[in-house]
């Protein structure tokens, strides 16, 4: 009893435990390890905002479980830590498939190698991708391994610590202890920054997670003064009801009151608000631009076909509301919120538009023939979006869905061989009746430059004198109808007719007549008509053509325009603007001012050619470039370029820079200066040599001096050395500077060839591998002060 006494207190006091202690997991560190995986999974709990739905959960619940499951059985098997990080990352592998990525296993559990690539990509890029996506994120696929690898990470270090580090430290202390909770709150803030602004309960996520946090530190204080508790029952049943009233208080209030007095969700501070995302509409041409290409040019070519399209249905291409005087445009990312250049990448589901009344819903199948460019044909408003067949690059991974305009960009191109599946919904729209009560929607869109002064005449005299909004842009659509003809500028249309949208063109449609033009045209005047009477207007290209009962085919015909108009609480309302006349007289005149009109830029010189467009298109390259396809390298030639060359320059570069260097040093001391200045420059290059073969020359010291130590050492590490040793070289060298005498040539080309010798025999006795990192080293010893 006598001897057990004082180890019993030295445990209590904190004595280093035993290692057959350590060879099992106590109750204490299995309290420890349920604790830091519950703050970790009440950490991952705030992804779900930015995912939009509990799928992520099998992700984020897994990686907990993987990471702090490796961390216990490497401990339990007395594992060392490089050994369980291997397992640890085999495990990431192996179950991080059918856990975050199920849809691209094998068999639904087996790895694949889309999956193992996606693991990596979502460990690398998720984070990134995560920000500048809107959400929920559902694509790419590998953006569901971020809350995997976050709980994998966390509940490996964390868990690691605490069945480790933390029952070998001498006071196993709560500020010990508080080390494990920087892995569980650096998740938990993670989940705020790249979620959204609408918060998943976070009052009482917070204040649980700092519930469970302060009852476990306060728990491991009391261990820690267990003596006291051991020694009166009283008051150790005192502090636990007393703990327990405390948080279970703290819980109830703090959910409470975090519920009631939360912060307006303006106010939350999240990544994905202050990141731009990366599609830019202007790296592109403007799709209307090209208008009549589809007119001429694809006329008769099947683009794609529709199954499922219904009668009346119009097929939306791409929304431009940016005018500069030279064609109309998709503005640039970051402008305005409901603009048309703000794309995100989104998942299979979207989100309807922010000024929207649905109509119709209907799913059809699109399957894409001879259309190519990175517009993707859809119908109204898109809802779901599933890729069933494509070539290339997943456009998945690449699709970029605009949710105010309705508008989806594929940036690998969309081209032959794809097939989707789109839900769309339609705008439902009112009777002009039920319009007529309602003002135009307060819609932020960017400003029209350069509009001629015609068109704000001619939209006064066509608006006339109508009271309200819809009947001033119904008069206008009408006016522009009536006397209006329409002609494509084709051979076989009865009148010619330039393409473009730019202002001269503008001021041609309006000032002859009669007027003549396609959709390019009359869209293009009408929204800039509604946009001088104050109203926001938008122009869409799309495709208008007659559903059939099974599969629809497109053409290049069936190519249209028009404009949209939001009217507040409903949507966008579309106008149709385009006259169906082609009827029109050949000869066409002047038409007599009534009043004498501003000054308006005048146009340059028409060709005589009809179907030359006349007005340039805008895009950021206005050089023309060659339409054929250059020559391109296959993929596997620059996948071997890159593992082949990469490490070829980080080796050839350097090696090829050092002896530049070295032959450079060499010459000076070999060819500049007086004979005994260049006989002391044999021994500075030796010295040097040896240098850069690992020797140490010692400092501040006579060359007989440096001559006995790189001996001595070369002699320990079975280099060779010269007959006669260094030091007889060295005194030649001294001689040659110190006597006084003339030096000859000869003495100092004995002097380098002795130098060179010796430095060859070292060099190949120190190996070809010692040789290796000597050629990459460079020294240049400084030249001795005169005595």
């Amino acid at each position: 009893m006598t001897a057990a006494t004082p180890r019993t207190s030295a445990t209590q006091a904190g004595a280093r435990p035993s290692a057959s202690t350590l060879d099992r997991l106590g109750t204490t560190t299995w309290i420890d390890v349920a604790v830091i995986c519950g703050l970790s999974l009440i950490a991952v709990a705030g992804f779900a905002p930015a995912f939009g739905h509990y799928a992520f959960l099998s992700a984020a619940i897994g990686g907990v479980v993987v990471g702090g499951g490796v961390a216990v059985l490497g401990r339990l098997f007395r594992l060392s830590v490089p050994l369980t990080l291997v397992i640890a990352l085999a495990a990431y592998f192996l179950l991080g498939t059918p856990l975050a990525l199920p849809g691209l296993a094998l068999f639904g559990v087996l790895p694949s190698l889309d999956s193992l690539s996606g693991l990596v990509l979502g460990a690398v890029f998720g984070w990134s991708d995560a920000v500048t996506l809107q959400a929920p994120l559902e694509a790419p696929p590998y953006v569901a391994v971020v809350p995997y690898v976050g709980g994998w990470l966390v509940s490996l270090v964390c868990v690691t610590l605490a069945v480790r580090w933390l029952p070998r430290t001498r006071r196993p202390g709560v500020a010990r202890a508080a080390v494990l909770l920087i892995g569980p709150l650096v998740l938990f803030l993670a989940g705020i920054l790249l979620g959204t602004r609408d918060a998943y309960f976070a009052g009482v996520r917070g204040v649980l997670f700092a519930a469970v946090a302060l009852l476990w530190l306060s728990w491991r204080r009391a261990r820690a003064n267990r003596d006291l508790l051991a020694a009166d029952t009283g008051v150790r049943r005192s502090r636990l009801l007393g703990g327990a009233v405390v948080v279970l208080g703290a819980v109830l209030v703090g959910a409470i009151g975090g519920s009631l007095l939360a912060p307006p969700a303006a106010s939350r501070l999240v990544v994905r608000d202050e990141v731009t995302p990366p599609f830019d509409p202007l790296d592109y041409p403007s799709p209307l631009a090209g208008f009549r290409k589809y007119t001429k040019d694809l006329q008769k070519t099947t683009l794609f076909t529709v199954t499922g399209l219904q009668s009346g249905q119009v097929i939306r291409l791409a929304t431009m509301d940016s005018y500069d005087g030279v064609v109309w445009s998709v503005t640039a990312p970051g402008s305005q919120a409901d603009s048309s250049g703000a794309f995100e990448l989104l998942g299979s589901t979207i989100p309807r538009p922010p000024l929207f009344t649905a109509g119709a819903t209907t799913t059809a199948t699109i399957d894409i023939r001879g259309y190519s460019d990175v517009w993707l044909p859809t119908l109204g408003y898109v809802d779901r979006l599933a890729f069933d067949a494509h070539r290339g690059q997943d456009p998945a991974e690449t699709v970029r869905v605009n949710t105010a305009t309705g508008t989806s960009a594929v940036t690998s191109g969309v081209g032959d061989g794809l097939r989707y599946t789109i839900q769309a919904t339609a705008q439902k729209i009112p009777n002009d009746r039920a319009l007529a009560s309602v003002a135009p929607a307060k819609v932020a869109l960017p400003p029209v430059d350069n509009v001629p002064d015609i068109v704000s005449a001619k939209a006064e005299e066509y608006a006339g004198s109508a009271d309200t909004a819809i009947q001033k842009l119904r008069n206008i659509e009408r006016s522009l109808k009536a006397l209006g003809y329409l002609s494509h500028g084709r051979a076989s249309d009865p009148v010619p007719s330039r393409a473009g949208e730019g202002a001269d063109r503008m001021t041609d449609l309006l000032g002859k007549a009669p007027m003549v033009g396609d959709q390019e045209q009359y869209a293009s005047v009408f929204a800039l008509m509604a946009r001088h009477l104050g109203y926001p207007a938008r122009v869409v290209m799309g495709f208008a053509p007659k559903a059939a009962s099974g599969t629809t085919t497109v053409t290049g015909d069936d190519v249209t325009a028009w404009v949209e108009v939001p009217f507040d609480g409903v949507g966008w309302v579309p106008f149709f603007p385009t006259p169906t006349k082609t009827d029109a007289p050949k000869n066409q005149t002047t038409k007599p001012k009534l009043e004498p009109q501003p000054q308006v830029r005048q146009p340059p010189p028409a060709d005589p050619r009809a179907d030359e467009l006349l007005t340039p298109v805008k895009t950021k390259d206005t050089e023309k470039k060659d339409p054929t396809t250059p020559f391109a390298l296959p993929a596997w030639v620059w996948v071997v370029l890159g593992v082949v060359g990469i490490p070829l320059l980080l080796y050839v570069v350097p090696l090829v820079i050092v002896g530049a260097l070295k032959r450079r040093r060499r010459r000076v001391r070999a060819s500049q200066g007086p004979p005994d200045r260049r006989a002391a420059g044999a021994w500075e290059e030796l010295t040097d040599r040896y240098a850069e073969l690992g020797l140490a020359v010692p400092e501040r010291a006579t060359r007989l001096q440096e001559a006995s130590a790189l001996q001595e050492q070369s002699q320990a590490q079975n280099l060779r050395v010269p007959p006669g040793g260094l030091a007889t070289l060295a005194r030649h060298v001294d001689a040659a500077v110190f006597d006084g005498s003339d030096v000859s040539d000869e003495r100092v080309e004995h002097a380098w060839t002795s130098a060179d010798d010796a430095v060859a025999g070292a060099t190949k006795a120190a190996g070809p591998l010692r040789a290796r990192l000597a050629a990459f080293r460079y020294r240049r010893a400084r030249r001795r002060p005169p005595r």
